[in-house]
Formats: C-alpha cells, sequence, structure tokens
C-alpha cells in the first residue's frame, strides 16, 4: 500500500517541479544579446558612448532594459533612435530648456494673465471638510513642457507598438519604484512616454506618475540596474551591462538629495555573473544628476571603456549585424510610426465641470484636426491660467478615426495661493509684498488677487477680480479697486547722499477700474474701460521747509474712460534678456481740482480735461547664445493741462520711468505733456543666468513746465543710462547697477537690488 501511495505522490509533484522550473529560467534565447542600462542622471550619458562603440564593431542588441535616465536611452533605442541623434537631442537647448522646466516664450499666453506682482514665491491651500491644508511643492523642476514633449517623442512608437513594448523595434523594458508597495514596478506595455517619465520621476526633482491608481517615483530606489529583469523577461544568450551609478554613499548632512537616497534607496546587485554576460563600467566624481553639458566627457568615456573590453565581447558573441541592417530596422520601424494628428480631447481627474472646462479650451477653434504645435499652445494656455496643480498628458491612437486623441490627467489647482514677495535694495526701494489669490470654477472660471505693499517708497492695497467668457470669441471682464500712497521725498533718498534735499511730495489716489476685453494673440490683449476715483497730493511749495510749515492740498475727483493694448514676451519679469514688450494706451480724463494753498484755507476750484495717447516699446533680439541688443521706444501725447501749482500739475504729467532704479525718484525733468525717448540696450549673457546689461536714453519734451507754471518750448534733451549686472536667481533678479541722471537731484547712483519693483495699477493712465 505504502509504495503505491509514494509513487502517486511522486507522478503528481515530479511534473509540477518540471512545470515551476520551465516558469523560473525560460529557455535561453540563442544567439540574442540583451543590454541592460543603469540610471544616474546625466551620468548615464555614459550608455550612449557604449551604443556606439557596440554599433561600430557590429554588435548586435536584441533586447534594451533600463532604470530612470537608463531607461530613457533604452526607450529611444528601441524606438528607432540612433546614437548621433540621441547626442544631439542631449546636447540641445530645447532639452536644457526642459530640464529647467522652461516654458518657452511664445506659449507665455501674456492674453490670459492678471496683473504681474511683485511676488517671488507662493504656497497653496485650501479648505477639505473645513480644515485649512497647506500644500507643499513636490517638486523642484516643472514637469508640463517634459511630460509634453515625451507625448511628441513615444506616442507614434506606441500607437506602431501597438501599446507592447514587445513590439517596438527593439523590445523594452523599464523599470518604475512602487512605494506604497516597497517593490519594483516593471513596465511592459501601455504608454511608452509614460512608462519612461515614471522611470525617471526622482522624488523632489521630478513629480511623480500616477499609473493605474499606483504613484511610482524613480526606479533607482528598488533596481537601478535590472539585470535580473533582463533575464527573467527575454533570457537572452548574453547580458551586456552599461553601469554609470553605484549604491548611495554615507548621506551628507547638508545635501538633502544624498539624504532623501539613503533613506530610500535599496542596495542594487551591479554584478552580472560570467556566465551570463559582462558588466563595462564607470565611476564618475563631480557629475550631478543634472550635469549634462558633460555629454562629450561622459559619452567618450562609455566609448572608450566599451572598446576596452571589445575582445572579449566579439570572443563571446558570435554574430554580427551589419550597420546597413541595422539602419533598414530603423527604418521599416519609423515607417509604422504614425505622424500625430490629434482629434478632439480626453481630460480626467477633476470634477465634471472641470474636465469639460479644460476639454474647451484644448479644442476651442479646433473645428477640424490639428497638429501638435496647436495642442502645445492650448496645453500651454491651461497652464498659464494657474488652473492645475498637475497636468499629465498621453495620447491614444483611434484607429477607426486614424487620428490621436489626447488624454490629460489633472489634478485641479488649490482655490488659494498665498503669494510673498518684494524688494530689497540699498535706496528707498524696500517693500514688503503679500498677496492672496482665489480660484473658483462654476459657469465661467473667476480669479480674484488682493495685493498688500508696504514700503517708505511706496504703498498699496489692491483688489482685483477677472472673470473669463470662453466663447466663440473669448472675452474677459475686469474689475480693480485701489487705493495707494507715494512718498516721493523719501523715495528720493540714498544711502550715499543724504544732503539732497527733494521736493516733499505725497501721492494719495483712490480709484475703480472695470474692463472688459479679449486677447489679440496669445500674448498680447485689448481691453476699454474707464476709471473714476481721486487724485490727491500734499506739498510743500519749496525744498526749504520745515515739519512745522504747513502742507498744500491738491484733490483730483476725476473719470477716465480709456483703451489699452499691450503685448508681453519677456523670458523675465526684470531685467528680461529677450522677448517684446509694447503698451498703447488711448485716454481722456474728466475732472475738476480743489486746490487749498499752505497760507489759505480758502478752497478753490478748477476743471480740467485731456486726452493723452502713449506707445511704449521695448524690442530685444536675441542675436546669439552670448548676446542680445534692445531697442527702446516711448512716445507720449497729450494736451496741456494745469492744476493750480507747480507740484500738482508736475505729479499728473506723464513720466519717462524706463529702468527699475529710476521708478524710485520722482524725476522732475524726465516729465513733460509730449515727448519722444529712445533707447539702445547691447546686453552680454554670462551663461545661463547671469547678464550684463547697459541702458543708454534720450529723452526730448517738447516743452517742460517751470516752476512758475509756464512752459519752455523745445528744451534741450537729456540723457538716461544704467549699466547692471544681473543674477536671475530661481526666486528673483539680483542686481548691481550704476545709473546716471541728467539734471537730476545727483547724477550717479550705485544700486544694489533683489527682488522686483513692481507697483500696481496707477489712477491715470
Amino acid at each position: 500500500m505504502k509504495p503505491t501511495i509514494a509513487k502517486l505522490l511522486f507522478s503528481i509533484i515530479l511534473p509540477s517541479l518540471c512545470l515551476a522550473g520551465q516558469t523560473l529560467a525560460a529557455p535561453r534565447n540563442p544567439s540574442k544579446v540583451g543590454l541592460v542600462m543603469s540610471g544616474g542622471g546625466a551620468k548615464g550619458l555614459f550608455h550612449l558612448g557604449v551604443l556606439k562603440a557596440l554599433e561600430e564593431n557590429e554588435i548586435p542588441v536584441d533586447y534594451v532594459a533600463g532604470t530612470s535616465m537608463g531607461a530613457i536611452v533604452a526607450g529611444l533605442y528601441s524606438m528607432g533612435y540612433n546614437v548621433d541623434e540621441m547626442i544631439a537631442y542631449f546636447s540641445s537647448q530645447n532639452f536644457d530648456d526642459l530640464l529647467n522646466g522652461t516654458i518657452p516664450a511664445k506659449y507665455r499666453f501674456f492674453s490670459q494673465e492678471m496683473d504681474e506682482s511683485p511676488k517671488l514665491f507662493h504656497l497653496s491651500f485650501d479648505f477639505k471638510g473645513g480644515a485649512f491644508k497647506p500644500l507643499l511643492p513636490t517638486n523642484l523642476i516643472p514637469p508640463y513642457r517634459m511630460d509634453l514633449e515625451f507625448v511628441r517623442l513615444t506616442s507614434g512608437a506606441t500607437a506602431a507598438c501597438r501599446n507592447n513594448f514587445d513590439s517596438l523595434m527593439i523590445p523594452f523594458r523599464c523599470v518604475a519604484s512602487d512605494i506604497n508597495a516597497h517593490k519594483p514596478f516593471v513596465m511592459k506595455s501601455g504608454n511608452l512616454g509614460t512608462a519612461i517619465r515614471a522611470s525617471m520621476s526622482y522624488p523632489f526633482v521630478f513629480k511623480p506618475v500616477l499609473l493605474d491608481s499606483t504613484l511610482l517615483f524613480d526606479g533607482g530606489f528598488y533596481n537601478n540596474f535590472p539585470w535580473d529583469v533582463m533575464v527573467s523577461e527575454f533570457n537572452p544568450e548574453f547580458v551586456i551591462g552599461s553601469q554609470c551609478s553605484t549604491n548611495p554613499d554615507r548621506p551628507d548632512e547638508s545635501d538633502i538629495v544624498s539624504q532623501v537616497a539613503s533613506m530610500l534607496m535599496y542596495d542594487t546587485n551591479y554584478e552580472i555573473p560570467d556566465s551570463v554576460g559582462i558588466l563595462i563600467e564607470q565611476r564618475f566624481q563631480n557629475v550631478g544628476i543634472l550635469d549634462f553639458g558633460k555629454i562629450d566627457r561622459l559619452v567618450e568615456a562609455g566609448y572608450s571603456r566599451t572598446m576596452r573590453k571589445m575582445g572579449e565581447i566579439k570572443r563571446r558573441i558570435p554574430v554580427r549585424r551589419s550597420g546597413e541592417e541595422l539602419e533598414a530596422s530603423r527604418r521599416s520601424f519609423k515607417a509604422r510610426c504614425i505622424p500625430l494628428v490629434y482629434d478632439g480631447a480626453r481630460v480626467t481627474g477633476g470634477s465634471s465641470h472641470q474636465n469639460t472646462t479644460i476639454e474647451r479650451i484644448l479644442t476651442q477653434n479646433a473645428r477640424t484636426r490639428y497638429s501638435h504645435d496647436q495642442l502645445e499652445a492650448k496645453f500651454f494656455s491651461v497652464i498659464s491660467m494657474n488652473l492645475v496643480q498637475s497636468f499629465h498628458p498621453g495620447a491614444e491612437y483611434n484607429f477607426d478615426s486614424q487620428a490621436y486623441v489626447p488624454m490629460f490627467r489633472i489634478n485641479p489647482a488649490p482655490r488659494f495661493r498665498i503669494l510673498l514677495g518684494g524688494n530689497a535694495s540699498t535706496s528707498s526701494g524696500n517693500m514688503i509684498y503679500a498677496g492672496i489669490e482665489a480660484l473658483n470654477w462654476n459657469r465661467y472660471l473667476t480669479r480674484f488677487r488682493t495685493d498688500l505693499t508696504f514700503g517708505k517708497l511706496y504703498s498699496s492695497a489692491q483688489i482685483g477680480i477677472r472673470q473669463d467668457y470662453p466663447l466663440s470669441y473669448p472675452l474677459f471682464a475686469e474689475i480693480c479697486l485701489n487705493v495707494s500712497v507715494h512718498d516721493f521725498y523719501k523715495g528720493s533718498q540714498s544711502i550715499f547722499q543724504d544732503a539732497i534735499r527733494p521736493p516733499f511730495l505725497k501721492e494719495f489716489y483712490e480709484f475703480f477700474s472695470a474692463n472688459v476685453g479679449r486677447g489679440i494673440t496669445k500674448n498680447s490683449k485689448a481691453r476699454a474701460g474707464f476709471t473714476v476715483g481721486f487724485q490727491n497730493a500734499n506739498y510743500y511749495e519749496t525744498t526749504d521747509f520745515k515739519s512745522t510749515d504747513t502742507l498744500s492740498k491738491s484733490n483730483f475727483p476725476f473719470f477716465s474712460p480709456h483703451l489699452v493694448i499691450d503685448k508681453n514676451t519677456y523670458n523675465y519679469k526684470q531685467y528680461p534678456t529677450a522677448g517684446h514688450y509694447m503698451k498703447i494706451t488711448f485716454g481722456t480724463v474728466f475732472g475738476t481740482e480743489i486746490h487749498r494753498r499752505a497760507w489759505t484755507p480758502v478752497q478753490v476750484k478748477q476743471s480740467n480735461r485731456w486726452i493723452s495717447a502713449r506707445l511704449v516699446s521695448d524690442y530685444i533680439l536675441n542675436i546669439n547664445k552670448y548676446f542680445s541688443l534692445g531697442v527702446y521706444t516711448e512716445i507720449c501725447l497729450s494736451s496741456k493741462f494745469r492744476f493750480f501749482d507747480y507740484y500738482p500739475t508736475l505729479n499728473i504729467l506723464p513720466v519717462f520711468q524706463p529702468t527699475p532704479h529710476s521708478r524710485t525718484f520722482m524725476l522732475e525733468n524726465y516729465r513733460a505733456n509730449t515727448y519722444l525717448a529712445l533707447g539702445i540696450k547691447p546686453i552680454v549673457k554670462i551663461g545661463k543666468s547671469l547678464s550684463l546689461q547697459t541702458d543708454t536714453y534720450v529723452f526730448q519734451p517738447y516743452e517742460t513746465l517751470q516752476p512758475d507754471m509756464s512752459y519752455v518750448k523745445k528744451p534741450k534733451y537729456l540723457l538716461m543710462g544704467s549699466t547692471s549686472a544681473v543674477w536671475h536667481s530661481p526666486i528673483g533678479p539680483l542686481s548691481v547697477s550704476v545709473n546716471y541722471y541728467e539734471r537730476n537731484y545727483g547724477k550717479l547712483y550705485f544700486f544694489v537690488n533683489f527682488g522686483y519693483l513692481i507697483f500696481n495699477r496707477k489712477a491715470i493712465l
């Protein structure tokens, strides 16, 4: 009986064990070669040198797998990109902009923005379940441009392989990390761009990717060198490993990246058994994860390391694949990649109303199918409106309609943002700024912002509301309520020129403004409306005054209809090195001045009315990588008007203030009803964010107002100049400048400044 039972058990268990053995180790693919590429950030450019050496020696690559940067190189190679194409791409300005998260100036969408503010940074928050919930940033580099670039690079290949990575030109695998499950996440199908993007999502640098409810991070945390994935997925006859990274060193107390890596990264097995394949490795010193500028050195290292082992590689891999065969495979696969033509859009992740609103923006005026460039423009239109906290794009090919359907998963922006910023300088332009933005999506998009500015020179409180109407011809309406104080006496002081005695003039204005407008282009808009309010001035009639003297006062209630057309493609809010700014204003002012001189309590009244037109144009031509040239033009035409006294009249006159430092002065000699100003601005760009800028201006008034209230016609022109060294830091500009004004209180002013000298709207344009 017992032998019979034993025989029966043996007959059941043995086949099961054999089946399990087959599952664990599939038969090796004869004469097939797999190439595995490690992560390592910019160090992963080493893999390009490895590929270059293998191709030159006709070593076939039948499968590729990678993690993080290795996944990017492996993924592009699997889609048919050759080594030269990848080197050119990673060396390009476009790729550099992707790494910085820089949105192209052509996609700024100034037409959809509210007024500029001196904000340096912001904090987002919301109320959920009645509780205050602050939302901290999860990434240093904005992901929007990079995410859309992966759509452009990979959608054709994803359609060609029908979401099966085995059907790419070269079968491909990549690894991400499932932090919640504490294990690697191997991707072998689906959207190719999403897979690669997930594999490279290093925490705090890039935003993680949500895939089928799983939040994925950089694959290097659990498997930075997936040679085991190569074996388990493809089991090739021979594996070549390209390794440019190691397990993390002891964390540095001053380096948060090394601390995060130490906490999250598991040790990776970088040793490929000799029976499985060969390892090509290189350790790099002083190469950071974003040091892509060192591409030549890194590619050369990969090439030379591979050539040292080429004899052994050729001995162990007898098969060869000629360059002609490889190029034929590339051409064949690329011919299957369907060009990007889009139809419609699908948005998920928000409420039904939010999804529909963004779908409408993305497809607005797209009566027919549209190109990737058109999609890119609409994509950044949504970004510019601050509607989303994350906006992950994809594209799915519809074989029935023969067009791609853009797919977007959104995380709606929090309803509130706290804005903080201001300016710190060696003159009186020191200001503290705080603001709150609120966002409301009902039938129409409504944005609300309050701005508070406090400083010795300038203090202001402003409330602005803008509502957008997505009609066939989109319109917007905006209102603004402003209360401001401008103290020109304090504003004219300099820490190096205490003896200067400028006029005492304190300007107060309160106004309400309403406008209706529409975008002309994505970077220009026109608005028409009116302003009603008060423009008041308190002043001493001489510079030789005492604090006990009585002030003269001028109060001017007014009504002013206006038309404003403006355009802005500056790359920076202050000290730009590229772009075009233009503003055209037409206005009429109706009002009555109520005036009281210092020596009499009697008030006198006088009606005033004038019309004005003004053009400001600052065009900065980008000559080359190192040099730009700005050409500045300002024309102001205004009918004559006089208030009862010199300083109130002077205060209302248009003023020429083209530089940040000039905005801290009253500049009596640069005010006139009608004038022409021309300027030239050579800009030398030193590196990515450092520049040297020299501004030279000529100001020619038609006539100038004298203290006795007479006008001098055709006065001599005045010069103004500034030379500035500027560093555009990640949060705002730091500048050191020397400024020159002709016939001012002093001629030369040394100025160190950090932040933005940006003021709220003025009462009279």
